[in-house]
């Protein structure tokens, strides 16, 4: 008698016992990253090409990193580059009148992100 109300009681609660789901959401971030200043717009230009190809090249944990995206929430071995990804040059010109060129890098890195939010559903 005792285990048949045991197994009971042991249906009821699993009856009524609550389901957490929570799911991996796909989410990006861009970032302009800018290279040592060169003295030419070619230099610039490849100085800019070979720090984003540096990125594209990193393993998926370290790319949040340098990116500064870093969340505890991230699923780091998600992380890629996207190919939306370029390389532009910017002149500049200090007070003191020196020129340089500066390669800026628009990196637009996805991954996954752990949903923070928690979604109860009750078991029919």
């Amino acid at each position: 008698m005792k285990t048949l109300l045991s197994l009971v009681v042991t249906s009821v609660l699993l009856m009524g016992a609550t389901t957490v789901n929570a799911a991996d959401v796909d989410q990006s971030m861009k970032e302009t990253l800018t290279t040592k200043d060169a003295t030419s717009f070619a230099e610039a230009y490849q100085l800019g090409v070979e720090k984003l190809s540096i990125l594209k090249s990193i393993p998926p944990e370290q790319l949040t990193n340098q990116v500064h995206g870093y969340s505890s929430s991230i699923n780091k071995r998600t992380a890629r580059v996207e190919d939306s990804s370029y390389v532009t040059v910017q002149e500049r010109m200090y007070a003191d009148g020196i020129l340089c060129y500066v390669g800026l890098v628009s990196v637009e890195v996805s991954y996954q992100e752990h949903d923070k939010r928690i979604f109860i559903t009750e078991n029919p």
